[in-house]
């Protein structure tokens, strides 16, 4: 439990390193098997969701070495694999759905196995595409763990619904990179495009291939080799965009570390931040200065980054005027029922919104009445109550600030430094 009390944004902060660039990188080497040095890869500061990756790529043989500005990512001579072998995925969904096929390359089975919010979850989504592409999957009511056994051949054509996310396409692209032919993935209803453009991008840095066809079908040579020794991890732009809306509501933050030329998908804050009126300013690329002028309000379909909503519905919060927030059907099956999860908080700060066809309408007037918020254990709904405190009448009380970890240790510890109560 953790009391916010209204506060300010005022100070400066260097990113922390992005958790979707991380895990790409690691599952990468883990299928180069070769050793590289991770730049701006801080193991006190990434998230539990990177870690228990790296803890899979331990479990398999790699070590690594903690340096200054980076790891050291050792590759064993050979994998330590045995069949049925159990991997703890934590709380990570994308761990999940990647791991389920990229595994299958290294063992004939195995089995998947997590860790508290993520255990609750419904994979029926995941099993049926598993099943399609040929791998037998034994579960309890489609839930973790699961026990998987791979398929002879992995094959040449594979069509996938991409309705509920890109998670498990990148697994497949990536696991298609050591097949043994070429590999023609097509994806119908493409949802969270700008992911796949991480993953590609990922691989491309470590010298892989991936040919786009057209917009939702790509070809992937076989048999390539994957080697790289030094690769950069890119900031996070999801776990800045908590800091950039607490300034754009009340106060200044100069953030470091950020690449404008990333293909994260939440970089599309900044869009949303000058739509809303807040004053942004890009120096060099990487740092970007945020604060408040105006408070307007806007919309933005948040289907391609579904990440971003807890956050913007507290910036429509501040907004005068009624906010529309597109792409709600994107938020059942995350670490909580977000949609559900938003509305409560929302109940709690009295702001009045509709929900209607895959839209949150939010009226905001620029002001929250702050209270006990419930984070169901969700990393971004507990960040998202505590960045309402920039425009809270009165005290905000989360009940989980631990949850905070899966993604973003450091943020309490960074929040001392760059606020200032009002009271």
């Amino acid at each position: 439990m953790k009391k916010i009390s209204p506060y300010k944004y005022h100070g400066s902060i260097s990113s922390c390193g992005s958790k979707s660039h991380a895990q790409r990188i690691l599952i990468l080497a883990l299928m180069s098997r070769s050793s590289l040095f991770i730049k701006n890869f801080i193991i006190e500061e990434i998230g539990t969701d990177v870690q228990h990756v790296l803890k899979v790529c331990e479990q398999l043989g790699f070590t690594y070495q903690q340096e200054p500005d980076g790891i050291q990512f050792i590759a064993p001579n050979s994998l330590l694999i045995h069949p049925e072998s159990n991997f703890n995925i934590g709380e990570s969904g994308f761990a999940l759905r990647t791991l389920s096929t990229v595994l299958s390359a290294l063992t004939d089975s195995y089995v998947i196995e997590g860790e508290n919010t993520i255990l609750n979850r419904d994979h029926k989504g995941l099993i049926a595409s598993l099943k399609n592409i040929g791998f037998d999957v034994n579960t309890e009511n489609n839930k973790l763990p699961l026990k998987i056994s791979t398929i002879e051949s992995f094959p040449s054509i594979i069509e996938i619904d991409g309705s509920e996310g890109s998670q498990f396409i990148s697994g497949i692209i990536m696991r298609s990179l050591i097949s043994q032919i070429d590999t023609e993935i097509r994806i119908k209803n493409m949802t969270s495009r700008p992911y796949i453009d991480l993953t590609i991008k990922t691989i491309e840095q470590f010298n892989g291939k991936v040919n786009s066809v057209n917009d939702s079908t790509y070809v992937i040579p076989g048999g390539q080799f994957l080697n790289i020794e030094n690769v950069i991890l890119e900031g996070d732009w999801s776990n800045m965009a908590f800091h950039m809306v607490g300034a754009a509501l009340n106060g200044e933050i100069v953030i470091s570390g950020l690449s404008t030329l990333s293909t994260q998908a939440d970089k599309i804050i900044l869009d949303v931040l000058k739509k809303f009126g807040a004053n942004v300013e890009i120096e060099k690329s990487s740092s970007i200065r945020v604060f408040s002028v105006s408070k307007k309000p806007f919309q933005i379909d948040l289907t391609d980054a579904p990440d971003l909503f807890p956050v913007l519905a507290v910036l429509a919060c501040g907004a005068n005027g009624v906010s529309k927030l597109q792409g709600t059907h994107r938020l059942v099956n995350k670490e909580s029922n977000r949609l559900k999860s938003i509305c409560y908080m929302l109940d709690v700060f009295k702001v009045n919104f509709q929900l209607k066809e895959h839209e949150l309408h939010i009226n905001g007037r620029g002001r929250v009445h702050g209270g006990n918020v419930k984070t169901y254990d969700d990393h971004r709904m507990a960040m998202a109550a505590i960045c309402a405190g920039t425009i809270a009448d009165n005290a905000i009380i989360i009940d989980n600030e631990k949850c905070i970890n899966k993604s973003y240790k450091n943020y309490l510890q960074e929040m001392d430094g760059i606020f200032y109560n009002e009271a």
